[in-house]
């Protein structure tokens, strides 16, 4: 993906007054909105799937329609806070934390996590561990709880979660996308291979995965392999990779002293 943190912002999604049916107890996400709560599913799933820019627009749209709703502005503040752009998780920390809604307790947790980050405290992990003992069986606390091991820069404890995360997850793919990251920042190469490996398998028409697959061949120096990976997320997706295949065959030419064959772009 675009950024290891970037990886993170896969936050919250579950049950309001309306909501889409997932097995377990899920998270709530309250919203007095059927169309915010729909456009919210639907920035969440592009999250997923690493549009970033059509997500936050869609997370504006389902605050057009709510714009007291908590979560998607707690998405946003926290899409901005990871982007460092600190005027606009001002402003949407800010909308979150002055919800007028009755919040659930897990949104009251998330609430307090978007305080203290907004007061400079980076640490909130006790705070993601509180959210996954009170909802051990939704995935998405699991992803709240690695988003805040991240900026807490506890690779180890992303592992740890991520591996969980897994073992309950009807449809993992995306936790071995960001399990691979977490063992490139532990420089545990084999076992970032096997996760991103794993991650294609699953998915494999999402050019995220070639994109993820292109930059552990990059961690690798592996600049051809990359080239290639890369280009196949291109090929799928034009806003996928471009600039990063552009790089990998600067960098296979400068390391090898030869050209690369050009795949057309």
């Amino acid at each position: 993906m675009k950024k290891l943190l970037l990886l993170m912002i896969i936050l919250s999604v579950g049950m309001p007054l309306f909501s889409q049916p997932e097995k377990g107890n899920p998270i709530p996400v309250t919203t007095d909105s059927k169309s915010a709560l729909a456009y919210y599913n639907k920035a969440m799933k592009l999250f997923d799937d690493v549009k970033l820019n059509e997500a936050i627009e869609t997370f504006k749209k389902a605050l057009d329609q709510d714009p007291d709703f908590f979560m998607a502005n707690y998405q946003l503040a926290f899409y901005y806070l990871l982007n460092r752009d600190r005027d606009n998780f001002t402003e949407y920390a800010n909308a979150a934390i002055n919800c007028k809604a009755k919040l659930s307790d897990a949104e009251e947790l998330l609430k307090e996590a978007i305080v203290k980050l907004q007061q400079g405290t980076i640490n909130v992990v006790d705070l993601g561990k509180k959210l996954v003992e009170m909802y051990p069986n939704d995935p998405n606390s699991y992803t709240n709880l690695v988003s805040f091991q991240s900026l807490a820069g506890d690779s180890t404890g992303m592992v740890e979660t991520l591996n969980k995360a897994i073992k309950i997850a009807t449809y993992p793919a995306t936790f071995y996308n960001q399990l691979g990251y977490a063992y490139i920042t532990l420089k545990q190469s084999d076992k970032a291979k096997e996760a991103f490996d794993k991650y294609i398998e699953l998915d494999p028409k999402n050019p995220n995965v070639y994109d993820s697959k292109g930059d552990y061949y990059m961690y690798m120096k592996k600049y051809d392999q990359a080239y290639e990976s890369y280009m196949t997320a291109n090929s799928m997706d034009p806003s996928f990779s471009s600039d990063k295949a552009k790089l990998a065959k600067r960098l296979y030419e400068q390391t090898e002293g030869k050209t690369l064959d050009i795949i057309s772009m």
